[in-house]
């Protein structure tokens, strides 16, 4: 819910999202609902997450808080790192499996003049 509320609020504003949007966006195994809904916006109200202004059956004011915002921007600086980890760990085993070929390959050269 977290993710979809600082996705929808890029700027840090508040806005209005509707009940049915955010039931549609939630994964379906969740089986989401209005009263889900109100309390995973209370739990995140609560922790100080994100700010409700006003809410009723069909939409909630919401901005994302800094503590809510962070939460964001770690998730997408973990996945950029992680990119870049995976990244360097191809680029040194191709290293490696290059230097394995090239003295293999020297070797049976050497080999055949001795």
């Amino acid at each position: 819910m977290l993710r979809i509320v600082n996705k929808e609020c890029l700027e840090g504003s508040y806005k209005v999202l509707e009940v049915d949007d955010l039931i549609r966006l939630m994964p379906k195994k969740y089986k989401v609902d209005y009263e889900t809904i109100s309390q995973l916006m209370g739990y995140l109200k609560a922790g100080e997450y994100v700010s409700v202004k006003y809410c009723d059956n069909e939409v909630f004011c919401v901005s994302p808080l800094p503590r809510g915002r962070r939460v964001f921007e770690v998730e997408l600086e973990d996945k950029k790192n992680n990119k870049k980890r995976k990244l360097k760990g191809f680029l040194l085993l191709a290293f490696y499996l290059l230097l394995i070929f090239g003295v293999s390959l020297v070797a049976a050269y050497v080999s055949k003049f001795i």
